[in-house]
């Protein structure tokens, strides 16, 4: 009898857990963000948090990239775009920067579910990076006039099959200079 109990309450925990976590995604209201200047919009839940920090280009100089998160549940939501100077980029393919943003984003993980996209005349990739500790970063790039977008959506192991994630990452849109 004690046996059942136990299993039972393992299973009212587990169901409780996974509703109340669903409760709270759902109460969560997703709103269009636009940074002024950012030149994309993009859905997120609830209202960023929004920081620059100081990216690293080499040789002792530093760009500043802005950076947008929002956190619903365990998941966090990030949006942010950098500006590099051509003297940096030195007029590489947009494929090869992205590749490098790749190769920065998981040095030490491991990289899954990797394809390419185009977002108007934008480059971008897409692939998630599996972190030691079992979370998964699934994570947009996209190179567009000197300009580094990223999109990353970090969570659980099973972030990358949820409706929230696809939302987020296909909300994201480019704004031509006429509308900005």
């Amino acid at each position: 009898m004690r046996g059942y109990f136990g299993m039972w309450f393992l299973a009212a925990a587990s169901i409780f857990s996974t509703t109340a976590s669903a409760q709270l995604q759902m109460a969560q209201p997703w709103n269009e963000y636009k940074p002024e200047g950012g030149r994309y919009r993009v859905e997120m839940p609830g209202i960023p948090k929004v920081t620059t920090v100081p990216v690293p280009t080499g040789g002792g100089g530093t760009v500043s990239m802005t950076e947008a998160t929002a956190v619903a549940g365990r998941v966090a939501y990030i949006a942010s775009y950098v500006d590099y100077p051509a003297s940096v980029t030195k007029g590489a393919a947009a494929n090869i920067i992205l590749s490098q943003v790749r190769n920065g984003s998981a040095a030490g993980n491991t990289v899954r579910d990797e394809k390419k996209l185009q977002l108007g005349r934008a480059e971008g990739l897409e692939y998630a990076v599996v972190q030691a500790n079992g979370n998964v970063a699934v994570t947009r790039v996209y190179w567009s006039r000197g300009r580094l977008f990223q999109l990353v959506v970090d969570g659980r192991a099973d972030v990358e099959k949820q409706p929230e994630t696809r939302r987020f990452l296909e909300s994201f849109a480019l704004i031509p200079p006429e509308q900005r």
